[in-house]
């Protein structure tokens, strides 16, 4: 960030010409010279009395939007106060008090900051801003003088399409960032959901209450926190869309991801590892289709029960006599 000088505002102390270290602030257009000038040095801009200096960016954020309503009530307002500063500008040349002369012009100066400020926020006076890349270029193509500078208006046009480009990548290279950092945390607080609930049954088992309840408690917590990132993440559609999504990643663990890891549990020769995934892949085939179920009936009304298998996660939609994955008992299901 390098410094630069409002010549409207310089009461010309010129402090600012003895705290420079290159000598950048004493040019003889009034300019600081910006090839001299210490990136960020800012001893001008805290030495200068009339706060005419301050330290410019090399690149701007994009333009604020704005509404219509928003911009015609600044324009309106603007013009107001430039009607203003004009009376007041006429007033401070013309009165016969000096006392008169010092309050309008101060008056003046007052009514012309604001009138900035106020076209500012409205847009016209962003070096960053369309208004002004479409003056810059409305200007090239009329070229009003012989005399008129377009290779730099050419290259400073150059530059702002570059520096909006530049703001365009970097906001959606951090927009994708944050997208990866916000389903990295979902599937951390996942984990540590049903981390937390298995050594909640591990404390519940060695006798452990306090331990087991707290450890349910987080886990409680995590899922909070793991259903924040997954929505701020934009990962829940409507029901119709997320029912697919559900069909798709059941379909996938029961035909491609959980033959493998039975396969490789066997050649291993974990039988744990065997049952369990076998297991999962069959209840897993049981989900994908009530799910395709649901989906193809989900304007019904009449209300549906569901019952789950506590050892191996299969889901019925009444009671069995046993389970048909694992062959635990009817009564033992849940219903929901």
């Amino acid at each position: 960030m390098h410094a630069v000088r409002n010549s409207k505002l310089c009461t010309k102390d010129c402090l600012c010409l003895y705290v420079c270290p290159t000598g950048a602030t004493d040019t003889e257009t009034g300019q600081i010279d910006a090839s001299k000038c210490i990136d960020g040095c800012r001893l001008c801009v805290d030495a200068c009395p009339s706060n005419a200096i301050s330290l410019m960016p090399e690149t701007f954020p994009p333009q604020q939007e704005k509404t219509d309503a928003v911009k015609n009530a600044l324009l309106s307002l603007s013009a107001s106060k430039s009607k203003q500063e004009k009376i007041a500008d006429i007033i401070s040349k013309t009165a016969d008090s000096p006392v008169l002369q010092q309050f309008a012009a101060a008056l003046s100066k007052s009514n012309r900051l604001m009138t900035e400020d106020l076209l500012r926020e409205s847009g016209y006076m962003l070096p960053q801003s369309q208004n002004v890349q479409d003056l810059i270029q409305s200007l090239l193509e009329s070229s009003p003088k012989d005399d008129f500078p377009r290779d730099v208006a050419l290259k400073l046009l150059t530059i702002l399409k570059n520096n909006a480009n530049n703001i365009k990548d970097d906001k959606e290279m951090n927009e994708s960032k944050t997208q990866k950092n916000l389903m990295a945390a979902f599937t951390g607080e996942s984990e540590a959901n049903r981390k937390y609930l298995a050594y909640a049954k591990k404390a519940e088992k060695d006798g452990h209450l306090n331990a087991a309840k707290l450890f349910k408690t987080a886990a409680d917590a995590e899922t909070i926190h793991a259903l924040k990132h997954f929505e701020v993440a934009g990962k829940v559609g409507a029901t119709t869309e997320n029912l697919k999504d559900a069909i798709a990643g059941e379909t996938h663990e029961y035909s491609e991801m959980y033959p493998d890891f039975v396969k490789q549990a066997e050649a291993d020769g974990n039988k744990a590892a065997v049952i369990g995934c076998t297991f999962a892949m069959k209840a897993e085939e049981v989900h994908a289709r009530l799910y395709t179920e649901a989906l193809e009936t989900l304007d019904q009304t009449e209300e549906v029960f569901y019952y789950l298998c506590p050892v191996c996660g299969n889901i019925e939609k009444s009671v069995p006599g046993k389970c048909s994955i694992c062959g635990v008992p009817g009564t033992k299901f849940i219903k929901y």
